[in-house]
């Protein structure tokens, strides 16, 4: 396997790790424009198995999605599509209560389970322009409402993004642009949004994933055969939710937020033209926990030890006859 396309994997994880606690960035999948109506559905499912915070609570998590998108011309020059997703997050605490462990906010240590489940439903309506046969602008507004189940408070967040991408020569296109989202109890936040789509030979392919909320991954993509290729990925996720009013009185309908770097290793199994389904095991590195209330302010805010991982992700096309 060439060695500059892991050196800049590595790279890239150097800049995010430092930071990934308060660096926003997105990823963005690098799709060619599509001249048909056409689109995808996808499914995944993952569990983080158990880890513990450096105040020694323990956590598990786990997972499931549903996604689609559809889009295609309006004319020679402009396509639109939308985007739409379903993910149920479950998460189970497993508090220290060691001796003298506070009721209250204000230690390392958890005094209750902070959340359960987690509903997140994001919608995104997009538009490509396309300038020349090498140049096209893509614009999209991204909505996102996360909260923890029976939260009846706002858990609305939107913004705008755009991005510019140049179709270098035929195995190679970038995107670079920029996204504004607003956040639950706390300021609008700007931040880069990359794509990339390199064919480096006809054996190895470095691919950006991801959607217009921040986040995504970097993915080698490597295998003789297409049928059967290995991936390797680093990344960055973040979800900030609203939680219920059935906490303490300091955290009732207060902010919760999850980041963490993910590193996996996997494989991806080629089903038929334009389906595929993924296997892939890893850890989730520099991760941390935040409790705010509902004002935005600070309650909690702990790291957490590496968690090992286990996804799954199944993708099929969509096509009008």
């Amino acid at each position: 396997m060439p060695t500059r396309p892991l050196i800049g994997l590595c790279m890239l994880l150097g800049l995010w790790l430092p930071g990934s606690a308060s660096a926003q960035f997105s990823m963005v999948d690098d799709s060619s424009p599509r001249f048909e109506w056409s689109g995808k559905l996808s499914s995944d499912f993952r569990s983080e198995f158990k880890t513990k915070t450096k105040g020694g609570d323990r956590f598990e998590s786990w997972r499931l999605g549903i996604a689609g998108e559809f889009g295609g011309p309006i004319n020679e020059s402009i396509l639109i599509g939308f985007a739409a997703g379903y993910r149920y997050a479950n998460y189970e605490f497993h508090l220290d209560n060691a001796p003298g462990v506070p009721s209250v906010y204000g230690s390392s240590e958890l005094p209750r389970a902070p959340w359960g489940a987690i509903n997140t439903i994001d919608l995104t309506p997009n538009a490509t322009i396309l300038v020349g046969d090498h140049f096209s602008v893509v614009a999209a507004v991204p909505i996102r409402w996360s909260s923890e189940t029976g939260s009846d408070r706002n858990g609305f967040a939107a913004g705008i993004s755009a991005l510019g991408r140049w179709q270098v020569t035929d195995r190679f296109r970038i995107g670079v642009g920029i996204g504004v989202t607003s956040q639950l109890e706390d300021d609008a936040e700007t931040f880069p949004l990359v794509s990339l789509d390199w064919q480096i030979s006809e054996s190895l392919e470095f691919v950006t994933e991801g959607g217009w909320i921040q986040g995504g991954n970097a993915m080698l993509v490597w295998g003789p055969n297409k049928a059967i290729r290995v991936t390797l990925s680093a990344g960055y996720e973040r979800n900030r939710f609203r939680l219920d009013d059935n906490g303490s009185a300091r955290d009732k309908n207060g902010i919760g937020e999850v980041t963490a770097v993910p590193l996996e290793i996997g494989v991806r199994f080629a089903l038929f033209e334009g389906a595929s389904f993924d296997f892939r095991l890893g850890l989730a590195v520099a991760g941390r926990l935040r409790v705010e209330d509902d004002n935005g302010r600070k309650l909690y805010e702990e790291d957490y030890d590496p968690a090992p991982r286990l996804s799954l992700a199944l993708t099929l096309p969509l096509s009008l006859p």
